[in-house]
């Protein structure tokens, strides 16, 4: 909502821009992202079709993983130093962390390769090992994934972890999953504590306080919105214009206090003649921002009318680029020439 501009305000900035116009007689004128790196889609391996992203899973139910979303054809490839393939549950950010597993079950390559495909992933039929029950019964946030393992199955191989995010339901282990994202590089420190080695950094700075910097209003020198060529709109002369861009800064980072734009506009006159500034209908327009400036509504002209605004706080810090579209429609009975007018922009602090 616009604001009455208060007594107390100063005005920061105002400027004029001409405006020019004509008159005329009745003889003129929301799929998902790429999959390729998303490497484990849940497929019901019961019903022979994909889970979507979001939809309830039961915990008995027999799910397939696939790397490619509903290719049956796909599978993962192990690496040469992989010795078993191992399904399992995983606190998040503990995937690739073995001993922190809540539960695993085993899985294994196609006859004659070394590729795993359509793995069975439910937890309720493959997680054996550890404490699936625990999970079920007290739900939370999981990774489900498939591991390839090796050194009697305490480390992960080379071909590494592939998972997906479910949520399990707390008491009946039914669970929703999100599409997968790409594995990230493990943290060593995680794979293997004993490995890392810390040492402390003090850090200390000093910093000055920030300053309050100027609120501006900029027209371009010489502004100046020159109507086109007028019709006849249900026989009255109409003619339409836009603005030159207009841009507000507000650098004033410490007490945001935003800011108020007004335009008043004089009456057109052509020699002896006048239109009135209210046949003017004004359009504010945001053309672009880094602040959540907003525009007036269509306005006519007139005297202090608004044109945008910055709300206080600092989402009204920055450089806001405004226009407007212009529509002059002159009453029956004014004579055809070239009239003119000028518009006056009024910035001011709230």
């Amino acid at each position: 909502m616009f604001m009455s501009m208060k007594t107390r305000a100063a005005v920061v900035g105002a400027a004029v821009i001409a405006l020019v116009g004509s008159t005329a007689v009745a003889a003129s004128a929301a799929t998902p992202a790429d999959p390729t790196n998303k490497p484990m889609y849940l497929y019901n391996g019961d019903a022979g079709a994909p889970y979507a992203e979001g939809s309830t899973v039961a915990w008995d139910d027999t799910v397939i993983a696939l790397p490619e979303n509903n290719n049956l054809d796909a599978g993962y490839e192990g690496s040469p130093d992989a010795e078993q393939v191992k399904v399992f549950l995983a606190p998040r950010g503990q995937e690739r962390n073995i001993s922190a597993w809540t539960a695993n079950g085993d899985s294994g390559y196609a006859p004659g390769t070394t590729t795993v495909i359509t793995p069975n992933v439910a937890p309720g039929q493959v997680l054996i090992n550890g404490n699936a029950a625990g999970a079920k019964a007290a739900g939370g946030q999981f990774s489900l994934g498939l591991a390839f393992v090796k050194g009697g199955g305490v480390q992960i191989a080379d071909a590494g972890v592939i998972f997906t995010y479910i949520t399990i339901t707390p008491g009946t282990g039914a669970f929703t999953w999100d599409y997968p994202t790409a594995p990230t590089e493990p943290d060593p420190c995680v794979v293997d504590p004993a490995s890392c080695q810390t040492g402390d950094i003090d850090l200390e700075a000093t910093t000055v306080a920030a300053q309050d910097g100027a609120l501006q209003l900029t027209v371009p020198a010489g502004a100046k919105a020159t109507f086109g060529a007028a019709t006849l709109v249900d026989n009255l002369s109409t003619s339409t214009a836009t603005l030159p861009a207009i841009t507000v800064s507000d650098q004033r980072v410490v007490t945001k206090p935003g800011w108020t734009l007004t335009q008043s506009v004089q009456d057109f006159v052509s020699g002896a003649n006048t239109i009135a500034a209210a046949n003017l209908a004004i359009a504010p327009k945001v053309t672009s921002t880094a602040t959540n400036a907003t525009a007036a509504t269509t306005q006519t002209g007139g005297q202090g009318k608004p044109f945008a605004e910055a709300a206080a706080g600092s989402s009204s810090i920055g450089t806001t680029t405004l226009g407007a579209d212009l529509t002059l429609v002159a009453p029956a009975d004014a004579p055809a020439g070239t009239y003119t007018s000028k518009m006056t922009l009024t910035l001011v602090s709230k």
